[in-house]
């Protein structure tokens, strides 16, 4: 409850400067000051005052009212974002408030009083004056933090972008994305709280020496009043800094402002960095004096250096997640990986082990900073109790060594010990119930890792993890493949040689058949005839089976290389070939205009001229329509023949092009149920699709894509021919 009482003035008091609006506050501010020094001059003037001592304390008054008025009237042009005005302005009134209060209490002091306005309306104003320069100091420095976490927010969201095969890096980054937000609201936090304990306020003169301070410098320094009264400025720090401070100082009462950042050394020798902001006055004896602000700046300077840490990190995860989608090296993403880790996380070792699950070892894969020759051969076990590595691959989650000699976890390995490892974090790579094997990254000095170190390589380990698994999965792809491709051709070796070898036993049975018929044809009764003709039909279709089946074997063993071929020459040759049918059918065939493709002439022809000798065959009892056209897709062709027929039922659809598949019998169609299947194989050879939409009576569309001449225009016109 204390707390809370404490802090409802502060909030109180922040939330009535944001109402009013702190460049309206800094322009009031000063406009009193005018008005104040005003009327005072025109009273002191009507009593009878001089007028050169009227006229000194209205410029010192007015002075600081003016440079008040001129700095809120151009604080927009200045470069500070609008949202920190209200901070300047609580600088300038904390400067008044400490100027006032400092009068205060050397008032209170026995046969001490400040009793003369001008004295307090000088300090005062030269005071909300310096609290203006530590607040526009204060303003600018949030003002870059704001930039950097915007250059933050944009790096997230490059990040987001990465390709889907990285996607598992979203839960670590998620984590990182919670702790941003976390350190944004204690940031805020912060920034808008003023700490007075460490907010030291003092007056210097020319030389350095501190004419006056308040308690914070003491508990800041840990040196007494009477220790600080002894000391000038350049005391509060370290040698190679004084020579700056002295020059700072001089620049400030040539100037009439300070900015400095700088360490002061504690009487302890710590070292705190504190930004300093100060003006040029003068005591009312005209003595030019420097009064200021210094500010503790140690927790803003952690934040931007962890924001630029973090922003690192995930940098280097995006980077090794687009290396590992653009090389098909595992050693160069794991050596650059091991290499980025240890860089970013100041490291001098990092390793990537790689399990050898039947000698229960590790190998040292990659590494960054071993001794040379071990990366390649040195060997870890994976199974031995005093390991680290053991120990990581029996957990699921990152192992954390702060100390390795304070460790009770274990000891080693050999291999950690040898290079005096004290520190480091080590993470499996893959699945925890089956890991390829480990990332790790040690120190040789005792090191605090935080939760966002962890997180960072964890999801390097991702990467890995992901690269691992993607390439294993290509290998055993192109293994399948390779496995295939063999079993293909033996399959088709072994059918050309099954039937090449019927030819011959097939030929024998057809001449005794032949033979028999010419002895015996006329010493047959009428069943031995047709027993006869059946047997002779027989072998005739074996004949075309077998014939067929050579064919649909030879596709691939016979096929010629591809070449440009004209389709319209193609389809020509079909009508050729097919004229005494076409004839006798009275059929009409229409085309549109055909284009060039990447194939194999003779095989494209055998495809067409399957595809319309059936359209012709199962035209019913109408002559037959048949109308082929062609639409340009992308790299490819779909060609399409289309009939009037009969049709085809959707549960058939696929069936046709299945080896000896027959839809209907002989009597009513002749053939052998080998010409789909051949179109299909053929078409599959040129990269292509096959397909037929029908309906049971609305006949019938054939489509096959073929791949386009890569020198194929667009533009061709379109026209319709008939035959």
């Amino acid at each position: 409850m204390v707390t809370v009482g404490r802090l409802l003035p502060v909030v109180s008091w922040n939330r009535a400067i944001s109402v009013v609006g702190g460049r309206t506050i800094i322009i009031a501010l000063g406009a009193l000051y005018v008005v104040l020094a005003t009327g005072r001059a025109l009273v002191r003037v009507a009593a009878g005052t001089p007028i050169e001592s009227v006229f000194i304390i209205t410029l010192l008054v007015a002075g600081p009212g003016f440079v008040l008025l001129y700095t809120g009237y151009r604080l927009p042009a200045l470069d500070i974002h609008a949202e920190f005005h209200d901070t300047i302005a609580a600088w300038c009134l904390g400067g008044f408030g400490v100027m006032f209060g400092v009068l205060l209490v050397y008032s209170l002091q026995p046969g001490e009083i400040v009793d003369d306005v001008a004295t307090i309306l000088i300090l005062t104003a030269l005071a909300s004056v310096a609290g203006l320069a530590a607040g526009i100091r204060d303003g600018e420095a949030k003002t870059r933090t704001r930039e950097l976490e915007t250059r933050n927010r944009e790096l997230q969201v490059a990040q987001s972008e990465l390709e889907e095969t990285v996607q598992r890096l979203e839960d670590a980054n998620t984590q990182l994305a919670e702790s941003n937000e976390r350190l944004e609201h204690y940031r805020t936090y912060t920034d808008h709280v003023l700490n007075a304990i460490h907010d030291v306020f003092y007056v210097l003169e020319a030389d350095g020496t501190l004419q006056r301070w308040n308690e914070s410098l003491c508990e800041v320094t840990g040196y007494s009043d009477a220790a600080v009264a002894s000391m000038s400025a350049g005391d509060f720090f370290d040698d190679d800094d004084r020579e700056r401070i002295a020059d700072s100082i001089a620049t400030g009462f040539e100037t009439g402002s300070l900015q400095l950042e700088a360490a002061i050394r504690t009487s302890d020798g710590a070292s705190v960095p504190y930004e300093f902001a100060a003006s040029r006055l003068e005591t009312p004896d005209g003595e030019p004096v420097l009064a200021g602000i210094g500010r503790d700046i140690s927790k803003r300077r952690e934040r931007e250096r962890e924001l630029e840490r973090r922003a690192r990190q995930q940098q280097v995860v995006a980077d090794l997640g687009q290396l590992a989608l653009e090389t098909d090296d595992l050693d160069e993403l794991m050596h650059d990986a091991t290499r980025q880790v240890a860089t970013v996380l100041d490291n001098e070792y990092c390793k990537v082990l790689d399990l050898n699950e039947g000698t229960d070892e590790l190998l040292l894969r990659q590494g960054v900073g071993w001794t040379d020759g071990l990366v390649g051969e040195a060997t870890v076990s994976a199974v031995e109790a005093d390991s680290q590595a053991a120990y990581t691959l029996a957990n699921d989650h990152p192992i954390v060594v702060e100390d390795l000699a304070t460790e009770s976890r274990f000891s080693g390995p050999e291999l950690l010990r040898s290079h005096d490892v004290r520190s480091g974090i080590s993470t499996i790579i893959g699945p925890a119930d089956d890991p390829w094997g480990i990332l790790g990254t040690h120190d040789t000095d005792s090191k605090r890792f935080t939760e966002e170190d962890v997180t960072f390589v964890q999801s390097v380990a991702n990467v890995l993890a992901e690269a691992i698994e993607r390439r294993q999965y290509q290998d055993e792809l192109e293994a399948l493949i390779d496995d295939l491709e063999e079993s293909n051709k033996r399959l088709e070796q072994f059918a050309y040689a099954a039937s090449h070898d019927l030819q011959e036993p097939l030929r024998m049975v057809s001449s005794y058949l032949t033979l028999i018929e010419r002895r015996y044809g006329d010493e047959l009764d009428e069943d031995g005839e047709e027993f006869l003709a059946y047997a002779v039909d027989g072998a005739d279709r074996m004949r075309d089976m077998i014939d067929g089946l050579l064919e649909y074997s030879r596709v691939e063993m016979r096929g010629d290389p591809f070449e440009p071929v004209d389709l319209e020459a193609v389809l020509e040759d079909v009508r050729k070939n097919l004229q005494v049918k076409i004839e006798d059918q009275e059929t009409e065939i229409t085309t549109e205009s055909l284009p060039r493709v990447e194939g194999d002439a003779a095989q494209l022809r055998q495809v067409f001229q399957n595809l319309v000798s059936n359209a012709i065959e199962y035209s019913g009892e109408e002559p037959a329509r048949v109308h082929v056209s062609a639409e340009r897709n992308g790299a490819e062709w779909t060609v399409s023949v289309a009939d009037n027929g009969i049709g085809i039922e959707p549960d058939d659809q696929k069936r046709i092009f299945e080896v000896f598949h027959r839809l209907h019998s002989r009597e009513k169609h002749a053939g052998t149920g080998i010409g789909l299947a051949l179109c299909e194989r053929i078409v599959e050879r040129h990269g292509g699709e096959i397909w037929v939409d029908s309906e049971p009576g609305e006949g019938s569309t054939f489509s096959v894509t073929l791949p386009a001449v890569d020198e194929e225009c667009d533009d061709r016109t379109s026209g319709v021919r008939s035959a």
